[in-house]
């Protein structure tokens, strides 16, 4: 079977809800990555604090939160864009911003023998829920974007 049709195969197995956050992923990728290419930085700061400023506080949901991560990570590796830590994680803040204690995360490797390598994740009260990095890998939290 082609990758086409595989893809096709499983969006008929998503449910309903599965497809709605699917589809805002993708859409938030796209808005994300365009800021990010398009708009000076602390233009685009500014723009998306606005946009993703909780409307509502939730109690969290550990299904939501995984299948937001799972519409993200899916999403931008099907999309015919480089969208790596930085949009991914902003994007899955953003789709998850009425839940407490979500915090993305931006910090450096630490490995002197390495050119210097930035990594953006996003917890959830203390846990990585989108960003994991292997065990043999260490990062320096530079700064938190509540």
């Amino acid at each position: 079977m082609s990758k086409i049709g595989k893809l096709i195969r499983r969006w008929r197995n998503l449910s309903g809800p599965e497809k709605w956050i699917f589809l805002r992923a993708t859409w938030c990728l796209l808005w994300i990555k365009a800021g990010l290419v398009l708009l000076p930085f602390p233009t685009f700061r500014k723009w998306y604090h606005r946009l993703s400023s909780p409307s509502r506080l939730q109690e969290p949901d550990p299904g939501l939160t995984q299948r937001t991560v799972w519409a993200v990570d899916t999403a931008a590796n099907l999309l015919p864009l480089e969208l790596l830590c930085l949009p991914r994680a902003l994007a899955t803040k953003y789709l998850l911003r009425n839940f407490p204690a979500l915090t993305l995360e931006i910090g450096i490797e630490i490995n002197p023998a390495k050119q210097f390598e930035a990594h953006a994740w996003v917890e959830q009260n203390g846990n990585i829920i989108i960003g994991r990095w292997p065990e043999t890998v260490s990062y320096k939290r530079l700064w938190v974007w509540e």
